[in-house]
């Protein structure tokens, strides 16, 4: 759909000439704003599926009024950068868009780049982590203070504070800029940036129209240190695999599990495999095949029981290790080593092992020392610390959505059913909580406000061989503006792959089942309710029950 309304009239203030914005319990210590014009750029990853701005080549160069504030919290010595950009009064579309982060990092300006050449008004803010643009956040260095202690302000700004913050300064110069307020808000994000989708919608329910979340990290301190557990195994297994060898399993499992949803196809529909298929897949039965690793000069590599052994049980069905198991070839030692996930070799090395004793320093992303030579048992005292640690910003625990849906806002994720980083598995259960909470019995009833698709074949936030949204924020705009909410996605894979493939993502819990015809286009397939679909509890349960009864939650109150 486009995603225009009419544009606004020029009654406002002057680019250079807008005021520093009211927030509560925060400071603007400095304002400033200019026009740019021509702002040219590269082909940028669309995070949310949307259509990638310059990717043909052909985009124009943009004009926009470029914002950039700092404001902080009395008492709490943070910095915390925002920027906002405002295409041309004759161009804006009268919405705005705030922008999520990745990793460990709350924003990052290239994710406004997609959003203004649509039209929208559009923002990201660091929220304080990169210690006025002196670190990268994804090394965690802003996660202690200089004594050591937890640096909780840029926890509690990095969970849910700064998004608040954001919103309200960038709805005061959208104001200040245009003399009305943004007709509708949205907000848009994966991984770290769904996570925080999540979070708006349940801290600050009326900041936000509509939130496109996808592939939130939900659960954080899980996700934060479950991306380093392979390093963990490999080293106290005794050998970093070659990375090749890794394809290799990669490759068999998705041709051992392709055909138990019922179509070889290359891509897994159904989401209860991810779990039951590598769980019960054979490594040993790889064990004494030949592989050539290109990257260590086509040597061949006969592949042990020992590497059998480490890979079990894997990842979900189709999804790389790359990022997650990666290892390179040393050419000058000719040894493997690990290269671990920055985010969590960052998240490790300067706010957990500190905290444990243990002296890291990140020289590299595959020569860490102190890190890379944790046993099992370090490992999991480090686990148990993350938990503790992100537990009151970054844990599902105040992910209370009743007052965002009464609010009238609207919740719309889908997630890459071969996420390698983030598993399907606990937004489904997440799902099941909400539900359990809100509607008993009927998963249906909370579909009014909350919508989760599933991409066959989708890794984390893109790429794959699977289709992914085309136009999710179309979607989103549909359903908040015109009540129309989507019982699909138009989806459509990479052009990058091997092959074109055209379908709809069903609705969750529906899975997409194969009829007839052609596999690459849409027609020849259906969404239907999974056969055995486990009851949930019954509707005269008491629906005023939390989530989950061991949690705590914190409220709606914004703190």
């Amino acid at each position: 759909m486009a995603l225009y309304l009419h544009t606004a009239a020029s009654s406002g203030a002057a680019c250079d000439g807008l005021q520093a914005p009211s927030i509560p319990d925060a400071r603007v210590l400095w304002i400033t704003s200019n026009t740019v014009q021509n702002f040219t750029y590269p082909p940028v990853t669309g995070l949310t599926g949307e259509p990638i701005a310059g990717a043909t080549g052909d985009s124009s160069p943009l004009t926009f009024c470029n914002v950039s504030m700092v404001l902080t919290h009395p008492g709490d010595n943070d910095t915390v950068l925002v920027s906002v950009w405002l295409p041309p009064h004759d161009t804006w579309n009268t919405r705005y868009t705030a922008t999520g982060g990745g990793g460990l990092g709350a924003g990052y300006d290239f994710n406004m780049i997609s959003p203004l050449a649509a039209g929208f008004a559009a923002s990201a803010t660091d929220a304080g982590l990169t210690l006025n643009n002196t670190i990268m956040a994804d090394t965690g260095l802003w996660g202690l203070k200089e004594d050591g202690t937890v640096n909780e302000p840029l926890f509690k700004n990095l969970g849910y504070r700064s998004i608040h913050d954001m919103a309200v300064a960038s709805k005061d110069v959208i104001k200040q800029f245009y003399g009305v307020e943004p007709k509708y808000s949205y907000w848009a994000g994966c991984s770290q940036g769904g996570r925080q989708g999540y979070a708006a919608a349940a801290k600050y329910p009326t900041d936000f129209d509509g939130i496109l979340a996808v592939a939130p990290g939900l659960g954080f301190g899980h996700v934060g240190l479950a991306a380093f557990w392979p390093v963990v195994v490999m080293y106290n297994e005794g050998e970093y695999v070659p990375s090749c060898i890794f394809d290799k399993f990669e490759a068999a499992l998705l041709e051992s599990c392709d055909p138990d949803d019922g179509l070889v196809d290359g891509l897994i529909t159904d989401y209860d495999l991810l779990i039951s298929c590598p769980r019960s897949f054979n490594t040993s039965a790889l064990i004494g095949q030949t592989v050539t690793c290109r990257e260590a000069g086509n040597t061949n590599f006969t592949i042990t029981e020992r590497q059998a052994i480490i890979y079990w049980f894997g990842t979900v069905p189709g999804a790389t290790f790359s990022g997650i198991a990666e290892t390179v070839f040393d050419n000058a030692t000719g040894r493997w080593l690990p290269k671990p996930f920055a985010p969590a070799a960052g998240w490790l090395t300067n706010i957990i092992a500190p905290q444990m004793g243990i002296e890291a320093k990140l020289q590299h992303l595959y020569r860490d020392t102190g890190i890379l030579t944790l046993t099992y048992n370090q490992y999991f005292v480090a686990f148990n610390i993350s938990l503790a640690l992100s537990s009151p910003f970054l844990s599902d625990s105040y992910l209370n959505f009743r007052s965002f849906q009464k609010s009238g806002g609207k919740l719309l994720t889908w997630v890459g059913l071969a996420d390698q980083f983030v598993h399907p598995a606990h937004l489904f259960d997440f799902h099941a909580s909400v539900t359990k909470t809100i509607s008993p019995g009927n998963s249906s009833n909370i579909e009014d406000f909350y919508r989760i698709f599933t991409a066959p074949g989708v890794r984390h936030c893109a790429g794959g061989l699977g289709p992914q949204p085309v136009s999710p924020m179309g979607a989103l705009i549909e359903w908040v503006e015109q009540g129309k909410a989507p019982d699909t996605l138009s989806a459509k894979a990479d052009s990058s792959t091997a092959r074109e493939i055209v379908r709809d993502l069903c609705l969750y819990p529906k899975k997409s089942v194969y009829k007839h015809g052609e596999l690459a286009q849409h027609d020849g397939f259906e969404c239907q309710e999974p056969e055995g679909r486990l009851q949930r509890p019954n509707e005269d349960e008491d629906e005023d029950d939390d989530y989950e009864s061991d949690k705590t939650i914190i409220g709606d109150d914004d703190e």
